[in-house]
C-alpha cells in the first residue's frame, strides 16, 4: 500500500577475509621448516651422531658417507616426532593466530610425509626404508606390513587434521588450500635450485609436500566450523612480521641448502 515500507531483512552473516599474504608465507615458511627437519635434523644430524660425513644435501635429497640404518631412518623419524609434537603443543592450546596456523601445517605436512614414506617406499622397495631393509636383510614380508603401517598412519593423521581445524578458532579451509598451494609450489622452487637434477629435484618435492599430504585437504573440507557454506572460522590478518620471517627462511633456504651442500653438490646424483 501506498505510504507503507516493507521491512527490510537484515544481511546474512559474511565469509571471513584472509590476508593471501600471510596464508602463503605460512604454508612456505611450513613446508620448509618440514624439509628443514626431515633432511637436515633428521638425516643430517644422525649421519653425524654415527660418525659418518654428509656428502649431498639438498632440499629434498640426502646422502651420507659412512650411514647406517639410523641415517636412513633419522629423516622419517624426524617427520614422526615433529608432527605429533606440533599436535601435542596444539592441544595444549597455547599458541595463537598465524603461530598456530604455521604449526597446523608444520605439523600435518611432516606426519603426512612420514606415513607417505612408510606407504611408497614399500610399494617400490626402495629410498629409506628399503634401505634399512637392504642393510638389515629383512624378508619380503616387512614390504605389506610398513605399506600397512602407513595406511593406519596416514588416516591417523587425516584424523587428527580434521580434529583441529573443526574447532571454530581453527583456520578455515580456504586458508588451507592456499597454504597448501605455497607449500608445494615453494617445494618445486627449492628443487629447481639444484643444477644438476633440477627437474627431478622439484619433481621430487612435487610429490613429498604436494601430493603425499593430500589428505590435509581430505581434513580441511569441514575446517573452520563451515556451517550451511558460512565460514565460522576467524580470519588470518596480515602480519608483516610472519611474512618477513618467511622470505627470509625461504631465502637461506634456497640460496645456501636448496643449491647443494657437500662433496657430491656440484656433480654428483643421489643414490
Amino acid at each position: 500500500m501506498p505510504g507503507t515500507s516493507l521491512p527490510v531483512e537484515a544481511p546474512g552473516p559474511r565469509a571471513a577475509s584472509d590476508d593471501p599474504a600471510t596464508v602463503i608465507a605460512a604454508g612456505i615458511l611450513a613446508a620448509t621448516l618440514a624439509a628443514l627437519c626431515h633432511e637436515t635434523l633428521g638425516h643430517g644430524l644422525a649421519c653425524v651422531g654415527v660418525g659418518g660425513r654428509i656428502i649431498l644435501l639438498t632440499s629434498i635429497w640426502f646422502q651420507c658417507q659412512g650411514a647406517t640404518s639410523l641415517t636412513d631412518a633419522g629423516g622419517p623419524l624426524a617427520s614422526l616426532v615433529a608432527g605429533a609434537a606440533a599436535f601435542a603443543l596444539l592441544s595444549l592450546d597455547i599458541s595463537r593466530g598465524v603461530a598456530r596456523f604455521v604449526l597446523i601445517l608444520f605439523g600435518a605436512l611432516s606426519l603426512f610425509w612420514f606415513a607417505g614414506q612408510l606407504i611408497d617406499h614399500a610399494l617400490i622397495n626402495g629410498d629409506d626404508w628399503g634401505f634399512i631393509a637392504r642393510r638389515n636383510s629383512w624378508p619380503w614380508i616387512w614390504r605389506p606390513i610398513a605399506a600397512t603401517i602407513g595406511v593406519a598412519a596416514y588416516a591417523a593423521a587425516i584424523g587428527l587434521s580434521r580434529a583441529l581445524l573443526r574447532r571454530k578458532d581453527a583456520p578455515g579451509r580456504n586458508a588451507i588450500r592456499l597454504a597448501y598451494a605455497a607449500g608445494a609450489a615453494s617445494a618445486v622452487i627449492a628443487g629447481l635450485m639444484w643444477r644438476p637434477e633440477p627437474i627431478r629435484s622439484a619433481l621430487e618435492g612435487f610429490l613429498t609436500l604436494g601430493i603425499a599430504p593430500l589428505g590435509l585437504l581430505v581434513a580441511a573440507r569441514r575446517a573452520g566450523g563451515d556451517a550451511d557454506g558460512i565460514t565460522l572460522a576467524p580470519p588470518i590478518a596480515r602480519s608483516w612480521h610472519w611474512i618477513a620471517v618467511s622470505l627470509v627462511v625461504f631465502a637461506i633456504f634456497l640460496f645456501v641448502q636448496a643449491r647443494g651442500l657437500g662433496s657430491l653438490a656440484a656433480i654428483g646424483r643421489p643414490r
